[in-house]
């Protein structure tokens, strides 16, 4: 089978295993079904922007074209430091993405994925938040009606907590089994006075099971600018990352590409 278009970061399902699906040209293809199968990867050369289409040379914040990773509204400052967000103060493309993506509610939420990460994102990006870190485990904390506050509570927890996550680690599937109600006890006690009220105490943890057959023993990460094509059997699929017997390849930050994908 032979598929080939545009590329974005991969759909998924949560299911258990998760259920995981090539999104190519928008449209979604099962890809669950292909593990332990030959996958043939090529790159053709072409760039466009996943937001205007123009042709690009280079992919900017995974997958604009430098304009529009420059002016879109969800590309300012605050995707990664939510506690400066500040669009309500700007233009009106601006304030217009503030009164649909930051003026609604957010989690604040730890996850496991090497170790016990604090992270924050939309209300409705939870489970899929997770999947796309390959966390095995996944606890909402708090609930914010606004982005700004998820990220003040965030940078607050964050002083002793971990924002990171050590790929490989996460990828072969390293990591303590930790109490994250425990965590959630300390993470608690760490928000600021005035968004203590925002606390979640009775949320459950969520376990998270991925599609992996087998992960190489050295994890080496593919780069399709420097080799553009490659043939490997294809062992698993975690995070935004496509497992092979002797690669992996993080998809995601092929988004924009034009890629051809041949199943055997």
């Amino acid at each position: 089978m032979k598929l080939s278009g545009q590329v974005r970061k991969m759909n998924v399902e949560s299911e258990t295993p998760i259920q995981y699906f090539l999104n190519i040209d928008k449209e979604s293809h099962p890809l669950n079904s292909h593990i332990g199968g030959k996958l043939k990867i090529k790159w053709d050369g072409v760039i466009t922007c996943i937001e205007c289409g123009r042709k690009t040379k280079k992919s900017y914040d995974q997958g604009y074209c430098f304009v529009c990773s420059r002016d879109l509204p969800e590309n300012e400052m605050c995707s990664v430091r939510p506690e400066l967000c500040d669009h309500k103060n700007g233009n009106e493309a601006a304030k217009e993405f503030w009164r649909t993506h930051c003026n609604i509610d957010h989690y604040v939420y730890l996850s496991l994925t090497s170790g016990v990460k604090v992270g924050v994102t939309r209300h409705y990006n939870i489970p899929d938040r997770w999947i796309d870190q390959g966390a095995v485990k996944g606890l909402i904390i708090a609930k914010v009606p606004e982005r700004i506050l998820s990220g003040q509570i965030e940078v607050a927890v964050a002083k002793n907590f971990a924002d990171k996550t050590n790929w490989r680690k996460m990828l072969k599937g390293e990591f303590e089994n930790l109490d994250l109600l425990e965590f959630r006890k300390k993470a608690h006690q760490l928000f600021p006075e005035d968004l203590k009220d925002y606390a979640l105490e009775n949320e459950k943890v969520q376990n998270l099971v991925y599609p992996v057959e087998s992960v190489p023993e050295k994890i080496t990460s593919h780069n399709l600018d420097k080799l553009p094509e490659f043939e490997d059997r294809l062992t698993g699929v975690k995070g935004q990352y496509l497992i092979f017997e002797s690669r992996v390849i993080n998809l995601r930050k092929y988004s924009g590409y034009h890629l051809e994908f041949n199943f055997s």
